[in-house]
């Protein structure tokens, strides 16, 4: 037997974990204080440098997903049949709104193998399109120009060298297709020439519904990153910089934030010692001649210390941007020294202010605790009276004395519920047949297991004679012409689907006390459910005529199935379908019950509710139809009681004995 381990009270426990957290807190907080300016500054700087790089990183995500989106989204135009480069008026139509929901879109291209292109250009409130057909037209292109102020378009044709086929993005993407982790490719930054102003292309290259290579691209202009990055500040005297692979600066630094826009346009795409700002060529020089490692670090520039940070941006296919943010060190340390003193003596003071409230603390919580926990012990002894009142200030402390009131309160409940359910159970299962008639050349059996104390199945038989001069049937228990069977499933189970099917079972004998015939049984029973339940509840059932005489069954299926009839004289087990929907479900539901069934002596006739077939091993697996209608086989000689038993039996083997999930009902019919 495992030894019980030593248990403290709760006011021992809380006092003592309060004075470790405070200790370890006031004990960390003088540590990191005394550790010393230059590991501050080191653990300053990567907080900052990581924030401001995480900031620029997130503004180019935002600011290159536009290209992205774009493409995705031509290529599902291309999938849809929208875009027809022949149709310059169309692909306009399509295409502008496209380009001008996104300012640093300047232009957007789609082209094919054949030299064929549509360009769509945006120039503030100017447009301009461009028609190339290598194939046909040669070195010609047909252009439509149109303003915001004159939509009607102006169509000229201008002789053009141009090939789209021959340019790097469109090369490249076709370069770059059979890469499927990343579709898109981006050239290198260079100076668009229509728009005057450094840019990349985004492109991607896929298959046409006409099966030919098709290109998609955009160009994207690069001087919206420099709006950011120069008022961009790490810490007071920082500077944010975003370059190319090349080195070459596409978002300048805020030092050159305050000069003119020309200025500043004609700085991009220039190499740092090339733009006027020693600063960020002597950073730039310094993180170069440095291991490449990932985080920051410590350089003299200028003569002075400062913390740098260099992270690369992946833009896909191989193509990457930098970023390269710098700090001053004087910015990070400031008047430590001071501060680390007065945070030491604030520590001190705070950490005994702080060993004396633990104490008071500890009480007041662990007083009220106790008397719950004394409570909730009587409780547990079935003493279900209210307690002695409880007093304290913790919201919790009222909310548990509460829940321990509902508590009692719901366990009366409960023990009533308990009993009443066993009643309602009682009550279920005397509505079950008490003894199966005796029919002549027949044998009957019938079964029924509920999931819950009551249950959504049942079955019935009834025995029945026409005595001469009487109208209507005679219920008899011995010597029945005929049978009236019956096996329903109501949708759930429990106390609604139990009176469900107990209704259906007493309107069932009312219908066969007035001899009403198959087809009558089947539509009043529909009728009366259609009219009680409410939407979305239903009966599946099975009811049977079986007649002992002629030797015949008749049945019809409202959703209750598969039915498994067994002919001796041809050794197999055959599997009918229902006929119809559950009953409740249609008003007006046609009732046109098949053939009679003849059985010959060894038949066997067999139905199930569809908790027998649904029923799950230990890991998941369903008994099935199949495995039903192997015990049928292997227990065909028995009688109709031997054969149900064996059924029983192969359900508590394939389950393990375990607690049904649903209902479980059989009715087997054997004819000696």
């Amino acid at each position: 037997m495992t030894a019980r381990p030593r248990s403290v009270s709760i006011f021992q426990s809380l006092l003592g974990s309060l004075g470790v957290v405070i200790l370890l807190l006031g004990g960390a907080t003088i540590a990191l204080t005394f550790v010393g300016s230059k590991q501050t500054a080191e653990d300053l700087a990567g907080v900052l440098l990581e924030k401001t790089v995480s900031q620029v990183e997130l503004n180019l995500r935002q600011f290159f997903e536009p290209a992205t989106r774009a493409l995705e989204l031509l290529r599902g135009w291309e999938a849809a049949g929208l875009l027809d480069p022949d149709d310059a008026a169309a692909m306009n139509r399509l295409l502008v709104p496209l380009l001008g929901s996104d300012r640093q879109l300047s232009a957007v291209m789609v082209a094919d193998v054949r030299g064929r292109e549509h360009i769509l250009f945006h120039f503030g409130a100017t447009w301009r399109s461009r028609q190339t057909r290598r194939d046909t037209w040669g070195s010609r292109a047909a252009w439509l120009e149109w303003s915001d102020e004159q939509p009607t378009p102006t169509v000229s044709t201008r002789p053009s060298d141009y090939d789209p086929r021959q340019r790097p993005w469109y090369r490249g993407a076709v370069a770059a297709r059979p890469q499927a982790a990343e579709r898109v490719h981006w050239t290198e930054p260079y100076q668009f020439y229509t728009a005057g102003a450094p840019g990349m292309t985004a492109a991607m290259a896929f298959d046409g519904r006409d099966r030919r290579a098709r290109v998609v691209g955009v160009d994207v202009l690069l001087t919206d990153i420099s709006a950011f990055t120069t008022t961009l500040r790490a810490g007071a005297h920082g500077q944010v910089t975003v370059l190319t692979e090349e080195g070459r600066v596409i978002g300048l630094p805020h030092e050159v934030g305050d000069r003119d826009a020309a200025a500043q346009l004609q700085a991009l795409l220039k190499r740092p010692e090339e733009i006027g700002s020693p600063l960020l060529a002597e950073a730039t020089h310094a993180l170069a001649s440095h291991s490449p490692a990932r985080g920051p670090r410590r350089l003299l520039i200028g003569g002075e210390p400062w913390w740098v940070d260099r992270r690369p941006f992946a833009l896909g296919l191989g193509r990457q941007l930098r970023i390269e943010v710098m700090v001053p060190e004087s910015d990070l340390i400031g008047g430590l020294t001071h501060l680390r003193l007065g945070i030491a003596l604030v520590t001190a003071a705070a950490l005994g202010l702080a060993i004396l409230y633990s104490f008071r603390l500890a009480r007041r919580f662990s007083r009220p605790i106790a008397a719950l926990v004394a409570e909730s012990e009587r409780i547990s002894r079935g003493d279900l009276d209210g307690g002695p009142s409880m007093t304290s200030r913790i919201r919790e402390v009222h909310l548990l004395t509460d829940a321990h009131g509902r508590m009692r309160g719901s366990l009366k409940t409960l023990l009533r519920l308990e009993g009443d359910l066993q009643v309602a159970r009682r009550i279920q299962q005397d509505t079950l047949p008490e003894q199966i008639p005796v029919v002549p050349a027949f044998d009957i059996d019938g079964w029924n297991e509920p999931a819950d104390e009551t249950g959504g199945d049942t079955y019935d038989v009834i025995g029945c004679r026409h005595e001469p001069g009487e109208d209507g049937s005679r219920l008899v228990a011995t010597d029945a012409q005929r049978v009236v069977l019956l096996l329903a499933d109501a949708s759930g189970h429990g106390v609604g689907p139990a009176l469900s099917v107990t209704q259906v079972r007493a309107m069932l004998r009312m219908a066969v006390r007035v001899g009403e015939d198959l087809a009558g049984i089947v539509h009043h029973l529909n009728a009366q459910l259609c009219a009680d339940l409410t939407e979305g509840r239903f009966v599946t059932a099975w009811v049977g005529v079986l007649d002992a005489r002629e030797r015949t069954l008749r049945s019809f299926s409202c959703g209750q199935g598969p039915l498994l009839f067994y002919r001796a004289a041809a050794q197999a087990c055959e599997t009918i379908e229902t006929d119809t929907v559950p009953l409740g479900c249609l008003d007006d539901l046609a009732v046109v019950p098949r053939d009679a069934i003849r059985m010959e002596p060894g038949d066997v006739f067999v139905v199930l509710s569809d908790g027998v077939i649904d029923a799950e091993s230990a890991t998941g697996e369903r008994f099935g139809t199949p495995r039903v209608i192997d015990v049928i086989v292997s227990a065909r000689e028995g009688s109709a009681e031997e054969l149900m038993a064996a059924l029983r039996q192969a359900l508590t083997m394939f389950t393990g004995g375990a607690r049904p999930d649903d209902d479980r009902t059989a009715v087997v019919i054997k004819c000696r």
